[in-house]
């Protein structure tokens, strides 16, 4: 390769680089804004808690606006021992962050050190963080961890992201676009709310953790 075509890929590369770690800064100012505001109570609100009979699901839905401005969405919703959060972070009518968790409750069974076998309560959690800039998609990425009644708590924050592949980047923009459309929706129609996307089925995840695979 010449060295003038190796020093422009270089360069571009370099730029590239920049743009991204700039745009992220960008993102994350917006983000602490708007938790601000959440936080304290800056927000007007539009809440509404429902139940669907058909799927044992009971969960709440919350609009913050800055004035006019819609700034933040909040949907919470449990099925069965799963618990789904989704929240998306907009500015200008355009969705630059979504963070999805899902929290699944089993028990497990563990010897204690007499070697008396005891049952357990255990908490796993899953998170989704997808970061957009002109609802582009720049950066994915998800972690799990659990927690184990015997054992110590773990946060969040302790748990290091895994960047992944961000195949599930456009059903978070459709979700957002739905509910953008659908903005005052009420109880009776919060069963047709989109659900959370998932990176894989809880369901397996109970299995593998509890070493039933």
């Amino acid at each position: 390769m010449r060295p003038t075509i190796l020093l422009l890929l270089l360069t571009s590369s370099i730029c590239f680089g920049q743009s991204s770690k700039g745009t992220l800064s960008d993102i994350k100012n917006k983000y602490q804004l708007i938790r601000e505001l959440l936080d304290s109570n800056a927000l007007r609100q539009h809440h509404i808690e429902y139940s669907c009979e058909d799927i044992s699901e009971k969960g709440a839905y919350t609009l913050y606006y800055n004035s006019s401005e819609l700034k933040h969405i909040n949907h919470t919703y449990m099925q069965g021992h799963v618990k789904y959060r989704d929240e998306f972070y907009i500015w200008d009518d355009e969705l630059f962050f979504h963070y999805a968790t899902h929290k699944i409750w089993y028990k497990d069974y563990e010897r204690n050190r007499s070697g008396k076998r005891q049952m357990i309560n255990v908490t796993l959690t899953l998170e989704e963080r997808f970061y957009f800039k002109d609802e582009k998609i720049i950066k994915c990425q998800f972690k799990d961890f659990e927690n184990r009644s015997n054992k110590p708590k773990i946060k969040t924050n302790y748990v290091r992201n895994n960047n992944i592949g961000c195949d599930q980047a456009q059903n978070a923009l459709d979700k957002f676009h739905f509910l953008l459309k659908y903005k005052e929706i009420k109880a009776e129609d919060a069963c047709n709310l989109p659900r959370s996307i998932t990176r894989s089925e809880p369901q397996d995840h109970i299995f593998i953790n509890a070493g039933m695979n």
